[in-house]
């Protein structure tokens, strides 16, 4: 019995795993489960992210300063989900490089097209001057549409038109003109020769003496101030003279540019933005 009992106890026996075994089964079974929930989330986010639009859009690699110029290093691409509301932003294929920063732009920060516009162009007929402007001229940056304004009465500077018409009118009363059919002087002391070349002017006010387009603002003055100039763009960022001076470059109507060249020296001048 004894014997029969010992060989059916080995029959039924089961050698017991190790704790090392155990321990190394547990960590198996760890691995697994952890490596099964992370395939569940790749599988899960590639499902979702074929079905949501993707655009190429356009980031600064670094802070780039208001007024500042936007180089090629400063940008880099990258790919983010697409909205109506990124309808503006730069792509991939457009030339942001060299615009002109209208905001800080932070590190990372997705480009858009009012963050940021091209350099001015100085128009036709126009010239560029530097202005020693009074107040915040600092915060202008180039692109700025400005009125310029002296602090002091129009009467403080010279008027080249009306310096020249009242000598002309003085000399014309004093000499003027027969006419050879009648023998009377001609209506108001004028030759027959200036009055139709006055009437030739008054039929066309716009032009100037060049044929071109006068754009020049009409001096305006309220007593305390005068109108300089009714727009100028800003062709530079504000920097100092030689002289120590701050100076901004600004383009504009050489009939303007002539007038505040005269007014800088007799008042400040003020700028007000458009």
């Amino acid at each position: 019995m004894n014997l029969f009992h010992h060989g059916d106890h080995q029959g039924l026996s089961v050698k017991q795993p190790t704790l090392r075994q155990r321990r190394t089964m547990r960590q198996t079974r760890t691995v697994l489960a952890a490596l099964c929930v992370g395939l569940a989330v790749f599988f899960a986010l590639q499902s979702i992210s074929s079905s949501v639009a993707t655009k190429t859009a356009v980031t600064a690699t670094r802070a780039i300063k208001r007024g500042q110029t936007i180089r090629a290093d400063d940008l880099k691409t990258v790919q983010i989900a697409d909205s109506p509301a990124l309808a503006n932003v730069f792509g991939p294929d457009d030339d942001v490089q060299g615009l002109i920063a209208q905001v800080d732009i932070e590190i990372g920060s997705v480009i858009s097209r009012p963050m940021a516009r091209a350099s001015p162009v100085i128009g036709h007929g126009l010239t560029t001057i530097d202005v020693k402007i009074s107040g915040s001229s600092q915060t202008l940056i180039a692109g700025d549409k400005v009125s310029l304004v002296g602090s002091g009465g129009c009467g403080a500077l010279p008027d080249p038109s009306n310096q020249h018409s009242s000598a002309g009118l003085h000399s014309e009363t004093d000499t003027a003109p027969i006419n050879p059919s009648t023998g009377n002087t001609l209506e108001n002391g004028e030759s027959a020769e200036g009055k139709a070349n006055s009437g030739a002017s008054i039929g066309n006010p716009d032009n100037d003496d060049s044929g071109m387009p006068n754009t020049a603002t009409p001096t305006q003055s309220d007593g305390q101030t005068c109108m300089l100039a009714s727009q100028a763009t800003v062709t530079g960022s504000p920097h100092r003279d030689d002289g120590g001076n701050v100076t901004t470059q600004l383009a504009m109507p050489p009939q303007d540019a002539a007038r505040i060249m005269a007014a800088q020296e007799r008042m400040p001048i003020m700028a007000a933005r458009l």
